[in-house]
């Protein structure tokens, strides 16, 4: 027999087996089969039969077996699942548990201790300060976590007293209970542990879930420790009180006036460092320093994408205490380091930078040009009008869409006439883009200018005036986008098609309904689009005319359209029609649409078995947001047989695995 025949059986015994099950539902005869069935090897066994258990027994009928199985010293799988119920249950488990504690059994114990601590409440509370003081210290080491997940103030000095032990197996935990509870009365107390030199982690750990700025003094010596774990764990804890909102100004100042100019080497030396969440804080705190030196060093690091977030930062900082500091940077050899200099000294938004910013409109590169650009008009001073227009047909789009955005930053510096005589310019660009700058500050002046460049030969100008009319959201400009619907152009027809939509205005709907006609199958689309805005049954009867389109695209926003309507029984009907199109982005899209509509399991599991692997995803990713039990044990039945690791990863992510 082949791996593949071998692997086939195997699945169709455990499938027989889970359906066995499922077949004991609320069947008081199949209780113990359904017990006996969490030793089972198989992992997909193990969760049918607890979520049957869950779901269809009563908990006084087994809670006592689910702790017997605590005992099982052989079958790991038995023993956690049964946590897994026994956690479940919460607090309906609690009595018996603590009755329960009281065995011989270490281990079990210790298991019980683990269960009470997910479950929580105050319920438990003795028993874990009981616990604390047993005899075996796993116990005692589980209690103390579980106490800290109580998140309750009352138990501090009890945690106190257990550090004071010296007993690290137990301190340990406990420094990082006092943290994770998040009462400020343990910090001098904490402050105080990170003195003893094996409990110096976990205090920094916990002084960082506080982030109270007056420790930071008693924290950043510690870069100076000579254990190098010591030291990473401060990196991290300062880093912590950064995220957490305290100002930079004041690390600042703090690590200037405890470690002088040795930070920087610290820093330095750490932003190499080969573990990500070590380096990383490196770097945010190497800027915080404010030191010239650091520029160089941060712009080789910006050339990692995941760190460049953390450099700009940086970056940030240093420009804002000391522009001067920047502008040597902006020309480097490295174009990348170049534009992200340049990005920095954009976002600052300071008028310190207008004149580099001015200088650098001319630069070859059009990424820096487009920076410089957005950079002056986020400054806003009235002189960059004028020397950004040119740009407006720079030969990069990119930099005619910064200048655009720039210039409609200083609309206030701008005359709306002067903008108006532009679109009579001969230069297409100029017109396009006057066009957009009229749209984005909403000139309604401008109407009717805009409104005769519909009538421009250049197809780019007649677009960027549909746009723009768009924007102004007035009944005359809604006059001009009807007349764009019969442009020869499909992309504007396009465009005036999805800007027209009018909810409530019958004429508006025929002129859309008209479009779902177009020749273009983007035209037809935008219609589509565009019905998903009317709640009426017009609109809903031609989006199920548009299913049968020939064009697949027009299909699927259709299919979007309609999921919107999940309050009508034809708009579920002609949707499940589609479940079974032999187009497979059709049957995609409408197996995702489903999740819209209520009880859709019995539709979308099917589709778990498709051969295609982007609709067996699909599938799931309905099933994991209906949050029933049925979806939930459907899934589970899925985990074990499923091959593509995307699909699978998204079971994993429904149930949490």
């Amino acid at each position: 027999m082949s791996g593949e025949d071998s692997k086939k059986t195997k699945n169709k015994e455990i499938e027989s087996r889970r359906q066995k099950i499922l077949s004991m539902k609320k069947r008081p005869e199949g209780l113990n089969y359904i017990l006996d069935s969490f030793r089972d090897e198989s992992w997909r066994i193990r969760k049918t039969a607890l979520n049957v258990l869950l779901e269809d027994f009563s908990p006084d009928s087994y809670i006592k077996e689910l702790i017997g199985l605590l005992y099982v010293e052989d079958n790991a799988g038995a023993r956690n699942t049964a946590i897994e119920a026994l956690i479940s249950l919460g607090k309906k488990a609690v009595p018996q548990l603590i009755a329960a504690f009281e065995s011989d059994n270490h281990d079990v114990r210790k298991f019980i201790i683990d269960v009470l601590g997910f479950i929580g409440g105050q319920e438990v509370l003795p028993l874990l300060l009981r616990a604390i003081k047993d005899e075996d210290v796993n116990v005692r080491a589980s209690a103390v976590e579980s106490l800290g997940g109580l998140k309750e103030p009352s138990v501090i000095n009890s945690l106190v007293e257990i550090i004071e032990t010296g007993e690290v197996w137990t301190a340990y935990p406990a420094v990082d209970a006092l943290g994770r509870i998040g009462d400020g009365t343990a910090i001098p107390y904490l402050l105080k542990v990170l003195k003893n030199s094996l409990l110096t982690e976990p205090a920094l750990k916990a002084l960082s879930e506080f982030s109270e700025p007056e420790t930071l003094k008693e924290i950043i010596p510690f870069l100076h420790d000579r254990r190098r774990s010591i030291v990473e764990e401060a990196l991290r804890t300062i880093e912590k009180f950064y995220q957490a909102g305290t100002s930079e100004e004041f690390i600042s100042e703090q690590l200037h006036n405890i470690l002088g100019d040795d930070a920087f080497d610290i820093f330095l030396r750490h932003i190499n460092h080969k573990n990500r969440d070590v380096k990383g804080p490196a770097i945010v705190l190497l800027g915080l320093l404010c030191d010239h030196r650091a520029i160089k060093p941060l712009l080789e690091l910006s050339e990692d994408e995941f760190f460049r977030d953390a450099v700009k930062r940086s970056l940030v900082f240093i420009g804002k205490r000391n522009p001067d500091y920047l502008i040597p940077g902006v020309k480097t050899e490295i174009p990348e380091r170049n534009r992200l200099i340049v990005e920095v000294i954009s976002e600052l938004q300071n008028p310190a930078f207008y004149d580099i910013l001015l200088w650098l409109l001319p630069d070859h590169d059009g990424h820096v040009v487009a920076h410089a650009a957005r950079g002056l008009g986020w400054i806003g001073d009235r002189r960059a009008a004028e020397e950004i227009f040119p740009l407006l047909i720079h030969p990069y789009p990119d930099v005619q869409e910064a200048a655009v955005a720039a210039l409609t930053e200083l609309k206030n510096f701008l005359s709306i006439t002067e903008l108006i005589d532009k679109l009579s310019s001969p230069n297409v660009l100029l017109r396009k883009n006057t066009a957009l700058i009229l749209g984005n500050i909403h000139a309604v002046e401008s109407i009717e200018a805009l409104g005769f460049a519909l009538k421009d030969e250049s197809e780019e100008v007649r677009k960027a005036a549909v746009k723009a009319i768009s924007m102004m959201g007035t009944d005359h400009a809604n006059r001009y986008l009807r007349s764009a619907l019969t442009d020869e152009s499909a992309e504007i027809r396009a465009i005036a098609t999805e800007n027209f939509s009018l909810p409530g205005d019958m004429d508006a709907l025929d002129s859309i309904i008209v479009m779902t006609q177009d020749p273009d199958e983007g035209v037809r689309a935008s219609a589509a689009r565009a019905l998903s805005g009317y709640n009426d049954e017009l609109s809903l009867k031609t989006l199920i005319g548009l299913l049968k389109d020939s064009n697949g695209f027009v299909v699927t926003q259709a299919i979007e359209s309609i999921s919107l309507f999940s309050d009508r029984k034809e708009a579920r009907e002609s949707l499940i029609k589609l479940l079974l199109s032999d187009d497979s982005e059709i049957r995609r899209t409408a197996i995702l649409s489903m999740s819209a509509f209520p009880d859709v399991q019995e539709e979308v599991e099917p589709h778990l078995f498709s051969e295609d692997w982007a609709t067996r995803l699909a599938a799931v990713q309905v099933l994991s947001k209906t949050g029933t039990q049925k979806s939930k044990i459907c899934l589970e039945g899925m985990y074990d047989i499923e091959d593509d690791p995307t699909v699978r990863k998204a079971i994993e992510v429904a149930l949490g695995v």
